[in-house]
């Protein structure tokens, strides 16, 4: 059985490689994801997403506005993992993304749960943590 904290070295770098394709607008992205997902907020509750074509189209739709709005790359400022399981973990990570002429359009902190499905690591669930809360761990901004 693996060690926790194998699980989490393996959490973050599935999570690099998420941040990776994302940036590259990669097909493999949406490999990143569990068949069925969700997204979940204070204000719509749990928002369940078929990894279907219609969500490979409002991902495209997604990233054309995120570029009109002058994105051009997202880095990772800090990750955090942890186990839950042999097959269950987390990630809390901080994100900035930035303009072409490197200035900051926006930061952003997010959590997600994945899943081992087979293999690989999938995302099931996103939540963003909005400011100024900390989310999971306390860990500071």
């Amino acid at each position: 059985m693996r060690t926790s904290e194998e699980i989490a070295r393996e959490l973050e770098s599935f999570y690099r490689h998420y941040i990776d394709v994302f940036n590259r607008e990669d097909e493999g992205f949406f490999d990143c994801f569990a068949n069925s997902r969700g997204i979940v907020s204070g204000e719509r509750g749990l928002v369940a997403i078929a990894n279907d074509d219609a969500y490979r189209n409002g991902f495209r739709r997604t990233m054309t506005a995120l570029k009109a709005r002058g994105w051009a790359r997202s880095d990772i400022d800090h990750v955090e993992a942890w186990a839950l399981g042999e097959n269950l973990g987390m990630i809390l990570s901080d994100v900035t993304r930035y303009q072409a002429d490197n200035s900051v359009l926006e930061r952003v902190r997010a959590y997600y749960m994945l899943r081992r499905d087979g293999g690989s690591w999938k995302i099931v669930t996103l939540s963003e943590v909005k400011p100024p809360f900390l989310g999971p761990g306390n860990i500071p901004r």
